[in-house]
């Protein structure tokens, strides 16, 4: 439940005697000049307020999700990478490669090629939550110092995944914007600490996750203080193996229906094999995307998990990809 409070009403009085109830907890926010208590637990045992202290009580029992719902004007429909903006109206390409930093060298001529190509910002991952544990795992917090010179030679900002809790300090001191893998998308412990942040949430939707489901997770960073919050598609686990996740372009076109924080597509882990990705990606250009994520490095076949080099889009052909991209954009709201 959300409590919205009067301009003049106090917020810790409430909070106080929310959490006097065994099974509650609580919490003040404010968003712009609107101020809230925010209510974990059973609604059902909320205690009521005077008119004087309260506007509204904003049942989140159906959906799960009020702050991020368009209707109600709360979050921000752009969102600052760096110094680039993503939403509505603003793009955002950015690329890089692999999934996790293995070497300095290449992993710098990587970026030096993605602005070239016009990207905006730079992908690179230190933690990496892979389907083996055989397979490399990323450099961990021993990388962040190598991924905070690559992105100063290459002036982008960083985009990089936490997965810990315990790390999400050290690694928002370098990265411009800190991205949660679709395996974490229901880790609540780290998304209330992403909340706490001043860093731009880069949310990216579970294998098997709803739509409502993906909202609850934004909804969850968004309700413990970080209103900014972008939405990232990889396509979904399907029947069909033509692709390694079947795209998700249906919950493009929802999410664009129910709120404004913008939503990007990752078209390098959806489509699974590079020969795919442009056409993945330009559909879900279409279909809605603010922006694309996409993996490429230039020497794939140097990495530590041969495997990913499969997905790897050319580098060389980055800058038409984003220039394509830029021209469906056009067509998609001229439509």
């Amino acid at each position: 439940m959300l409590i919205e409070l009067r301009p003049e009403a106090a917020a810790q009085p409430i909070v106080d005697l929310v959490q006097a109830v065994p099974g509650l907890t609580a919490w003040p926010l404010r968003y712009g000049e609107r101020r809230f208590v925010v209510v974990s637990g059973d609604e059902d045992l909320v205690p009521g307020f005077g008119a004087g202290d309260v506007i509204a009580t904003h049942s989140t029992r159906e959906r799960g999700y009020w702050l991020v719902d368009r209707e109600h004007r709360i979050v921000p429909d752009t969102v600052r990478v760096g110094g680039v903006s993503v939403g509505r109206g603003h793009p955002l390409w950015f690329a890089g490669g692999p999934c996790a930093l293995e070497e300095t060298d290449a992993a710098g001529r990587t970026a030096t090629a993605v602005r070239e190509a016009g990207g905006h910002a730079l992908r690179g991952g230190l933690f990496k939550p892979r389907s083996s544990p055989y397979h490399f795992l990323g450099r961990g917090r021993s990388g962040l110092a190598d991924l905070e010179k690559i992105g100063h030679a290459s002036g982008l900002p960083i985009v990089t995944e936490v997965m810990d809790p315990r790390d999400v300090e050290a690694v928002a001191e370098v990265a411009s914007c800190v991205q949660v893998d679709a395996r974490n998308m229901h880790n609540r412990v780290l998304l209330a600490e992403l909340g706490r942040i001043g860093r731009p949430v880069l949310l990216m939707r579970g294998l098997r996750a709803g739509v409502p489901e993906w909202l609850r997770a934004a909804e969850f960073v968004v309700a413990h203080g970080n209103p900014e919050v972008i939405l990232c598609a990889r396509g979904v686990v399907s029947f069909d193996d033509t692709l390694a996740f079947q795209p998700d372009l249906g919950a493009l076109l929802a999410v664009r229906r129910l709120t404004d924080l913008p939503v990007v597509f990752d078209p390098s882990h959806c489509a699974g094999r590079a020969d795919a990705v442009g056409t993945v990606a330009l559909s879900a250009v279409l279909a809605g995307a603010d922006g694309l994520m996409v993996e490429t490095h230039v020497d794939p076949g140097s990495l530590y998990r041969p495997g990913d080099a499969h997905q790897m889009y050319p580098i060389d052909r980055l800058a038409a990809l984003f220039e394509a991209a830029n021209v469906v954009r056009d067509v998609r709201d001229a439509l």
